[in-house]
């Protein structure tokens, strides 16, 4: 009788341990679970926030601000072209974006409008609005560099939206910068272009529009007094007295300002950078 006891406690401290083990194993499942599913929601946030592109921003904008501090002529800034996709559900073909920007196709002309706007501010902030020398030297070599902010593309949904089958006209988009407030500088024409006239815009500007079957480069630049060509600088008269930039009467430089045109071979050469 005692034998069988002693069998009966073996064999229940036995099953005991078993019962724990598998306690334990569950208790792990379930906080595996709930860690990958934390991380899962953690990565959405993050992907909806798009902190990726809003670093490269940043990093490029503080390696602005080190080389015109630094006044070093040589070495690279830290700086990458930003790959937009302005879409209306779809993707944009034979486009690699580096960002996507949704919009709601109801309200399709402001919203691409809105999309082209931040990625012009943006590009004005980045290069350090028009007061910062981030060159160096380079009224005296002569050159004129130029930075591509952005290329843009659009999808499908886009192109074959009525509302924007017939594009939007220059002259209807920089009246929209006008109308859009940007802290501290009025609205977003003055803060790009210092006026608050679209008028000062000259029609050969003016007069382009945007074709959603064609991809647009953001580009700002920075040169020496006398290197930026007239039939650039003519777009923004009587504004362009506010892009010179002078340190003193012996360093001149003329900010070129973030100008968006259809990416063609044709606009890259009329704008004459001689590096980028």
């Amino acid at each position: 009788m005692e034998n069988k006891r002693a069998k009966l406690k073996i064999f229940n401290y036995d099953f005991f341990k078993k019962n724990r083990k598998g306690e334990l194993t569950t208790q792990q499942i379930v906080l595996l679970i709930i860690l990958i599913t934390s991380f899962a929601i953690i990565l959405f946030f993050l992907f909806r926030l798009n902190l990726g592109e809003t670093t490269d921003k940043e990093i490029c904008h503080n390696s602005v601000i080190m080389k015109g501090q630094s006044k070093l002529t040589s070495g690279p800034l830290d700086c990458k072209t930003n790959y937009v996709c302005i879409s209306g559900g779809g993707k944009c073909e034979n486009f690699n974006p580096s960002v996507t920007i949704k919009i709601d196709l109801r309200n399709g002309k402001e919203e691409v409008m809105n999309a082209i706007l931040n990625e012009m501010s943006d590009c004005w902030w980045m290069f350090g609005e028009g007061k910062i020398d981030y060159v160096g030297g380079i009224d005296i070599l002569g050159n004129k560099a130029c930075s591509i902010c952005s290329i843009i593309s659009f999808d499908e949904k886009i192109k074959d939206s009525k509302e924007l089958k017939n594009g939007i006209s220059y002259s209807e988009f920089y009246n929209y910068l006008k109308s859009q407030e940007k802290s501290g500088s009025g609205n977003h024409l003055n803060y790009l272009y210092r006026t608050n006239n679209v008028l000062d815009l000259e029609n050969s500007y003016l007069e382009n529009s945007f074709n959603f079957e064609k991809e647009y480069f953001v580009l700002t630049g920075l040169g020496g007094e006398g290197v930026f060509s007239r039939s650039v600088l003519s777009w923004f008269i009587p504004a362009y007295n506010h892009f010179v930039n002078r340190e003193d009467e012996k360093n001149k430089l003329e900010n070129l300002p973030v100008i968006v045109l259809e990416k063609t071979s044709e606009n890259y050469e009329r704008i004459g950078c001689s590096e980028f």
